[in-house]
């Protein structure tokens, strides 16, 4: 299960208006984040796969910087042109241009400047234990997931649930998140190990 890329990052808010409009406000307001993730993967049954843990960290556009840590290491940098994925224990690097690492997944919504109604249908759902959600449906038929549900508190962000075309559901829970503070620039370059196999997909 190494390969969560795909899910990486989301990000969208809230308030009153319609859902998309709050969301794409958000959006347009929304510089930078940093923070810690926790990230649970559960099948079908709902029985957990996988945890992992790590840093994320995203600057607009086109620019991410996702760190898993714990149970193993592995980065996602996008540094604006392309999406670098380094798996330490493998010692192996994929590269890919950043359109076709990105497609229509949750890191489409940092990413792009695009209104978010153009490519998901936005649901906003009954609040629950003082949390703002919202339901997110690709549009796209193609999409790595079938939907995908943002839980907000005030203008905070609390996290994520995404369902796959699996079946399985992965949930992740922001901390210590901070919005539209100054991060270094070398957060988002990536340059490859010495020695490293580097799998160039186009």
């Amino acid at each position: 299960m190494k390969r969560h890329w795909f899910l990486i990052l989301l990000l969208c808010f809230p308030n009153l208006l319609y859902a998309d409009e709050i969301l794409d406000k958000f959006l347009r307001g929304l510089r930078t984040l940093h923070g810690q993730f926790e990230q649970n993967l559960y099948n079908e049954q709902n029985s957990l796969l996988e945890t992992s843990r790590g840093k994320v960290y995203m600057q607009r556009p086109n620019r991410f910087r996702w760190e898993y840590q714990h149970p193993y290491e592995q980065w996602i940098v996008a540094d604006g042109e392309y999406v670098w994925i380094y798996d330490k224990d493998l010692e192996q690097i994929t590269m890919k241009s950043l359109d076709k690492a990105l497609g229509k997944t949750p890191a489409f919504l940092l990413s792009r400047k695009r209104k978010i109604e153009e490519d998901f249908f936005v649901n906003k759902l009954p609040s629950q234990r003082g949390k703002t959600r919202f339901e997110l449906l690709p549009k796209d038929a193609e999409a790595s997931f079938k939907r995908m549900r943002i839980n907000l508190r005030g203008r905070t962000l609390l996290g994520f649930d995404l369902v796959d075309n699996l079946g399985q559901t992965t949930y992740i829970t922001f901390t210590h998140l901070r919005q539209n503070r100054r991060l270094d620039k070398g957060l988002f370059i990536f340059t490859p190990p010495a020695g490293v196999d580097i799998l160039k997909e186009n």
